[in-house]
């Protein structure tokens, strides 16, 4: 039944009701430093944008979290991408300098003791030196002087290829082609002829130990099985390098 209000009645109002309506809550902004460091971060591949994705990144972390702006855990992404490609780039170094010295034209130290007085070994023979010694593989040879009778001279050095240690004579065809280069142009086979001695090419390998440490030097040598040879067999101003030509 309806029951009219009287004079001086308050009217309710109705529940839920603001007066006057008050804005929306400002919601708090991403950091634009988070946003790029983690774009830096993830274009850590290209080496150049690693600096300053680790530089946005630590000063996007001073401007977010709680009560700050968002984009905190953008940061810490950026951060993460950037030490996972800074690690990348660091072991990718190591490996290319590992194979500069597998490369190099000085052997490892490891790898090469000190000769008894009087020899050499792979790492501290050179073209020039005259030998007294067989055509094999060997741990360390007889030095001889040029001038006396002796069976081997050393006129030239080669790189070989990378890979497993040449066992028996799987080196041979290799060396036979880059000695015979060298030998072209080092020594003075002309003059060997007419004096009537007999020589044949060959070669001096690193033993297995070296071989497994890096040194890949191949030095090419010319042998007189009776000691024929009797001062140098080399043309004036050979080239003596290592490698050669």
């Amino acid at each position: 039944m309806y029951e009219p209000q009287g004079p001086g009645t308050p009217i309710a109002q109705p529940y839920g009701y603001a007066y006057p309506p008050g804005p929306p809550p400002q919601r708090p902004k991403t950091s634009g430093l988070a946003i790029a460091a983690l774009v830096l971060g993830l274009a850590g591949c290209l080496l150049l944008p690693l600096l300053p994705a680790f530089i946005l990144g630590i000063m996007a972390l001073s401007q977010t979290g709680p009560g700050k702006q968002q984009g905190r855990g953008l940061a810490i992404g950026g951060l993460a991408a950037a030490a996972f490609w800074t690690i990348g780039w660091i072991a990718l170094a190591k490996n290319t300098m590992g194979d500069l010295d597998r490369h190099t034209a000085s052997p490892p130290s490891a790898s090469c003791a000190t000769p008894p007085a009087g020899h050499a070994n792979i790492c501290t023979l050179k073209p020039g030196d005259c030998l007294q010694q067989p055509m094999a593989a060997v741990t360390s040879v007889e030095l001889a002087v040029c001038e006396s009778p002796h069976t081997t001279e050393v006129f030239g050095a080669f790189t070989a290829a990378d890979g497993p240690w040449p066992s028996g004579g799987e080196m041979k065809a290799e060396a036979l082609e880059h000695c015979q280069r060298i030998a072209a142009k080092n020594v003075d086979l002309p003059r060997l002829n007419a004096e009537g001695v007999y020589t044949t090419l060959g070669y001096l390998k690193p033993e297995r130990e070296p071989w497994e440490g890096g040194v890949r030097t191949i030095f090419c040598t010319i042998y007189s099985p009776d000691s024929q040879l009797t001062g140098s067999a080399l043309v004036p101003g050979a080239d003596l390098s290592i490698p050669t030509g």
